[in-house]
């Protein structure tokens, strides 16, 4: 079935846990139930998903590094009957003592929050028939890892985790090794001693790869996903790994493209066939992706456009364009060229208000060294057009992020920081 960094979980494995839970007093009756789980057991976590998939009921996964009373929170929000703390020992009951029937979800549902990048994370549910969709959709599209093995360094409490990538392997016939120790070394180890490994992580952590990676070697294929990858981190990636995959999503719908030839950062892939996707024509005039699934439309908040070949290509967040004077600056094209900088190794681009102008370009960023925003600005200046120059700039030797890896940029503009004199 699954690996967990060394250790293997077989078919025993597994049917010896469903016979437990059949027995449970809370899962043993969990058809039509919505049961939030807060678990730090890889594996125990997807045999419990297995199975409560598997007996009709409903699932909240909680990030298991959150305290107890935080998510009963969150499962008292999502509205579900039960949480499960850790191994099912112990089932707190929330505070809907007595569950009315009436209650219970008519068809079994994933339930998952929004990222909350831009504002208060949203309670999703997804029915596990949906799921299964695509599931169907991305393996028969998608068939370039049939012979790799996945290798999945992000929460399986995540949909990119969970669903692309240890359901799909698992449909695959596919024995997924999920990484637990987040530790590059080993992440490499890993790699090193794997046939064909497929990597399933985060930008972050596989720029951390890629620099500690040992010169005579090379990876066999990566997957990123969540967030798009900074150009410079792009290039470096692509000179040390022969298969470079992209894939875009979004809570609401699960994957929504696929890449499986990646030659820019920004091409998020073709769509998957049982959806629809909008998006602009071109990089001049890009447009929100928008998608229908099911006689649903979602809305993604994203501004995207096809290119020529009919890639769907990534151009901002809605929320994050910044608007100076009537001209639109997407985060992305500030970003890519200050990390040109070869002291830079990250960089953020935010906006904040301004009375003049409506927003001003914000810019934190990481480097090796200390680097005055004299040069930041006159770099950017021979690259960029004045309205995209940022105003405020800020050397810091950490980028806050949320839990699941990604940049609030809202989070940013918010929080007062000390801006060093104009140089």
């Amino acid at each position: 079935m699954i690996y967990v960094n060394d250790d293997y979980y077989g078919q025993h494995y597994f049917d010896d846990l469903y016979a437990t839970f059949s027995d449970h007093p809370v899962l043993g009756q969990c058809q039509g139930k919505r049961i939030a789980v807060c678990c730090s057991d890889p594996a125990y976590w997807l045999a419990l998903c297995l199975y409560v998939k598997a007996q009709g009921g409903s699932l909240y996964p909680i990030y298991a590094q959150t305290p107890r009373l935080a998510a009963k929170r969150l499962a008292d929000r999502a509205q579900c009957h039960y949480l499960l703390i850790e191994s099912g020992e112990h089932c707190m009951v929330l505070a809907r003592q007595t569950i009315d029937p009436s209650d219970n979800d008519v068809q079994p549902v994933l339930v998952q929050t929004s990222s909350g990048t831009t504002g208060e994370p949203k309670v999703i549910t997804r029915s596990w028939e949906m799921i299964e969709k695509e599931l169907t959709s991305y393996v028969v599209t998608f068939t370039q890892p049939n012979t790799m093995t996945p290798l999945i360094a992000c929460p399986i409490t995540h949909s990119y985790g969970l669903i692309a990538g240890v359901l799909v392997a698992l449909k695959r016939g596919l024995k997924p090794v999920i990484i637990s120790n987040i530790n590059p070394k080993y992440l490499i180890k890993k790699l090193l001693t794997t046939e064909k490994p497929l990597l399933y992580s985060s930008p972050t952590l596989i720029q951390s790869v890629v620099k500690l990676y040992p010169s005579t070697a090379r990876i066999h294929a990566v997957m990123t996903s969540g967030t798009v990858i900074p150009q410079e981190w792009f290039m470096a990636l692509k000179t040390k790994t022969d298969h470079v995959f992209q894939q875009y999503g979004c809570s609401e719908v699960g994957c929504i493209a696929v890449n499986a030839d990646t030659q820019g950062a920004d091409q998020l892939g073709y769509p998957l066939p049982h959806l629809i996707v909008e998006a602009g024509e071109s990089r001049d005039t890009p447009a929100e992706i928008k998608i229908t699934a099911d006689g649903r439309s979602i809305h993604t908040h994203d501004l995207g456009y096809y290119n020529a070949q009919g890639v769907l290509c990534f151009v901002s967040r809605l929320d994050d364009t910044i608007n100076v004077a009537g001209l639109h600056v997407y985060p992305k094209d500030v970003e890519d060229v200050v990390m040109e900088l070869p002291e830079v190794s990250e960089a953020v681009i935010f906006k904040r208000h301004d009375s003049l102008a409506g927003d001003r370009v914000c810019l934190q960023f990481i480097a090796s060294e200390r680097l005055e925003p004299s040069r930041i600005r006159h770099w950017c200046s021979t690259r960029l057009a004045s309205f995209q120059l940022p105003v405020d700039i800020e050397q810091v030797e950490h980028i806050e992020k949320l839990a699941n890896g990604k940049i609030s940029r809202k989070a940013l503009a918010e929080r007062g920081i000390a801006i060093p004199a104009l140089g």
